[in-house]
């Protein structure tokens, strides 16, 4: 036998609106996780151009440094001969430098990217996990709400 409350025209309507409000705060939890998630990943990603960027700004100063330090030696020496093979001494030093550098920077660039990707996969893997527990539970709590309108 049906409850009195279950006859009424207001409980369909109930069921329906607690619906809506639990889709809604499922679909409210799910853009905050996503948008939690984005915002780690580029805090991540700036956190990585920070440490590449201090990197290269170090290595550039030194390059700068050691210039000078070559021009202010080369000044000093009057032959030319000798001037040329400090010149290409400090230029062949730079060259394998850059070279070492350029390696470094792809392997670090590459390290961001895979802890981006790993950020966005487990993102993904969370955000469908704590959606589906609480649909879960929402079935459930249905399920007892009916049980207690029906006996």
């Amino acid at each position: 036998m049906k409850s009195q409350a279950s006859r009424t025209y207001a409980a369909p309507r109930l069921a329906n609106e607690f619906s809506a409000w639990t889709s809604s705060n499922l679909v409210q939890n799910t853009f905050l996780q996503q948008t939690e998630a984005i915002l780690r990943m580029q805090s991540n990603l700036f956190d990585g151009f920070e440490n590449l960027s201090r990197n290269w700004l170090e290595h550039r100063q030194d390059d700068i440094r050691s210039a000078l330090f070559t021009v202010e030696r080369m000044g000093t020496i009057e032959d030319v001969a000798e001037r040329s093979s400090l010149w290409n001494d400090w230029l062949a030093d730079r060259m394998k430098r850059w070279s070492d550098e350029a390696s470094a920077m792809v392997e670090q660039a590459q390290n961001v990217s895979r802890t981006i990707a790993d950020q966005a996969s487990a993102t993904v893997e969370r955000s469908f996990q704590p959606n589906e527990r609480q649909a879960g539970n929402t079935g459930a709590r249905r399920d007892r709400k009916s049980e207690e309108t029906h006996s």
